[in-house]
C-alpha cells in the first residue's frame, strides 16, 4: 500500500523543487494529482476483477513493478508530458492495490491474525507519505530529487522481488 501511492506522495514532496528548477509549472503540478488519481479511478473497477483473473500474488508483484517503472519515469521526465503520463502510469498500482492486498492477506495470513495485519496494511498510505516525506526529502538533499526518486524505484523493484519470493503460490486459473 506505501508503494501504491509513493509516485503522488514524492511528486507532492518535491513539487517546489520541480517548480523551481523550472522542470514543470505550478499548473502541471496541480495537473499531476488529476493524472495520477484520473487513472486510478478509470482503473480501480476493473482492477478486483483483474485480482480474481490473474491472482493476487502476480498482481502484487506486478502493482511494485508498475510502481518502481512509474518512479524511474519520474526521476527521468525533462518535461511535463513525461512527468504527467508517468505518473498516470502510477494509477494503476492505486488501482490495484487494495484488491491484490486483501487477497494476499486472506491467502497468507490465519484468520485470526487477519484484522490486525489488514489495519496495518491500511496503515502503508500514511506510511509512503511519510517516506517521502521525511527519509526521501533528506536523501534528495544529498543526492538531488531524481536521485532519490530513483531510490524509491529500486526500494519498489526489491519490494516486488520479496514479494514474488515469499508469498504463496496464485491458485490455479479457473477454465
Amino acid at each position: 500500500m506505501a508503494f501504491s501511492m509513493l509516485q503522488l506522495f514524492v511528486i507532492g514532496a518535491f513539487g517546489p523543487r520541480l517548480v523551481g528548477e523550472g522542470t514543470i509549472s505550478g499548473t502541471v503540478l496541480g495537473l499531476t494529482t488529476t493524472a495520477g488519481f484520473g487513472a486510478a479511478a478509470l482503473l480501480s473497477p476493473m482492477a478486483g476483477r483483474l485480482v480474481d483473473r490473474v491472482g493476487p500474488r502476480r498482481c502484487l508483484v506486478a502493482l511494485l513493478l508498475l510502481t518502481a517503472a512509474a518512479l524511474t519515469l519520474i526521476g527521468l521526465a525533462p518535461g511535463t508530458v513525461l512527468l504527467l503520463a508517468a505518473v498516470a502510469l502510477g494509477g494503476l498500482p492505486q488501482a490495484l492495490a487494495n484488491p491484490a492486498t486483501n487477497k494476499v492477506i486472506l491467502a497468507a495470513v490465519p484468520a485470526e491474525r487477519r484484522a490486525g495485519v489488514t489495519g496495518l496494511k491500511q496503515s502503508g498510505v500514511q506510511f509512503g507519505a511519510f517516506a517521502a516525506g521525511l527519509p526521501l526529502s533528506l536523501l534528495a538533499a544529498g543526492v538531488g530529487w531524481r536521485g532519490a526518486v530513483w531510490a524509491a524505484a529500486g526500494a519498489s523493484a526489491l519490494a516486488a522481488l520479496w514479494a514474488a519470493r515469499t508469498l504463496p503460490p496464485d491458485p490455479p486459473r479457473p477454465a
